[in-house]
């Protein structure tokens, strides 16, 4: 049985601008993203700086 599971995991993020701060545009981020960890796995995530590893 997996520590963590993560099935088909899907993210946007709001673009935001103009006089009023409005949602110009949306960024499709992710999409379909699945997988597990098991006990004793590491995962590593890599990508250039500012790739948005972290969010």
């Amino acid at each position: 049985m997996p520590l963590l599971e993560i099935t088909d995991l899907v993210k946007y993020f709001s673009v935001r601008g103009g006089l009023m701060n409005r949602v110009i545009q949306q960024v499709h981020a992710v999409n379909g993203v699945s997988f597990s960890i098991e006990k004793g796995e590491i995962l590593g995530v890599v990508g250039e700086s500012g790739c948005g590893k972290s969010t």
